[in-house]
């Protein structure tokens, strides 16, 4: 399975409301600050969270986010491994 294409930071804000974001950061992190609406399902939590995130991603695309995308792209190739499709970006 091939996971998509990042969209544009524009793109992404335009589309927020038809996305699940899902914020890869610490909770420390996130508790800091986040994108409105999203989840927080840290990096290290990943593989237990797959059901939820497979489920989620049945309604409307996912969004992985993190503070400089290194995460995400780590968290979307583990979502994509286990047939999980999801998009990245940096918060």
């Amino acid at each position: 399975m091939s996971v998509s294409a990042a969209p544009s930071v524009s793109e992404a804000f335009s589309r927020r409301h038809d996305l699940t974001v899902v914020d890869v950061r610490t909770p420390g992190e996130f508790a800091s600050g986040h994108l409105p609406n999203a989840v927080n399902v840290p990096l290290d939590r990943i593989a237990r969270a797959l059901p939820d995130l497979r489920q989620a991603a049945e309604h409307r695309p996912l969004l992985v986010v993190c503070a400089s995308g290194a995460r995400a792209e780590i968290a979307v190739a583990t979502l994509a491994s286990h047939g999980v499709d999801g998009r990245t970006r940096p918060t």
